[in-house]
């Protein structure tokens, strides 16, 4: 005959067979496949390059807003970057070792080609060739060539004899300023605004020309339709211009 205890034993696993057969078919109800997703979600792959943007900045704009500027300050568009940029105008995250957008292993930003510099100022113009190209450059089609990279911006815009032929001092609406790119070009810009140091008055300060991708062992060349007239992220207008009849001067 049994004894209590082996009763008792035998009760104990009765119940957590019942209650393991529960959990199972809980388990089994259940979408195990959305489970593992949720708890080991892949990482989403980076996104493709769509076209560049080619960002040219009027220095009397930059010098008479943010920035601190030793005369003499240059009177024509110069370069802020070339940028690459996805389909929905976002640009292209920089490199991520963890989430590689480019089989190559990318020129680290301290090894960049020195004629580079300037012979002038060294370390501030260093210092913005290696954030341009950490930021924009080492997921461009061209990661492990930075001197080809910086040298398409120059080529296009040595290409460019004009871009607005309004004179300075003067005060345009941001749609009157894109319509006069495109009469020019004959392609419409992405203009960007900045305020005045009094915060007063919006001033021209970019004007952003956007190129098709290039083919292999190409640079960008194809002038098109910038996506959007003012600059725009994650469907937010960004800076002091909000709209297209906003005025904005000339400096």
């Amino acid at each position: 005959m049994w004894s209590t205890s082996k009763y008792l034993l035998l009760a104990a696993v009765v119940v957590c067979l019942l209650a393991c057969f529960r959990l199972y078919s809980q388990l089994s109800s259940l979408n195990i496949s959305t489970l593992i997703h949720h708890q080991f979600k892949a990482r989403a792959p980076p996104p493709t390059i769509s076209f560049y943007k080619l960002s040219l900045q009027w220095p009397p704009a930059a010098c008479h807003g943010t920035l601190s500027c030793k005369p003499p300050i240059p009177s024509n568009f110069t370069i802020h970057g070339i940028w690459p940029q996805d389909r929905n105008d976002e640009p292209i995250p920089p490199y991520n070792k963890n989430n590689p957008c480019t089989p190559k292993t990318p020129t680290p930003p301290t090894n960049l080609p020195p004629n580079l510099t300037d012979g002038l100022n060294l370390t501030a113009n260093y210092q913005f060739w290696e954030y341009e190209w950490k930021k924009h450059g080492t997921c461009s089609d061209y990661p492990d060539d930075p001197l080809t990279y910086f040298k398409s911006a120059v080529k296009l815009r040595l290409g460019i004899s004009t871009i607005v032929r309004f004179g300075r001092q003067t005060s345009w609406t941001v749609k009157q300023v894109a319509d006069e790119v495109f009469d020019v070009l004959k392609a419409y810009p992405e203009i960007a605004c900045n305020l005045n140091p009094r915060g007063t008055q919006k001033q021209l300060w970019e004007i952003r020309l956007c190129y098709d991708r290039p083919n292999p062992r190409q640079t960008p060349h194809i002038l098109i339709n910038c996506t959007h007239i003012l600059h725009v992220r994650k469907g937010k207008i960004i800076g002091p211009c909000k709209s297209l009849s906003d005025t904005i001067f000339f400096p």
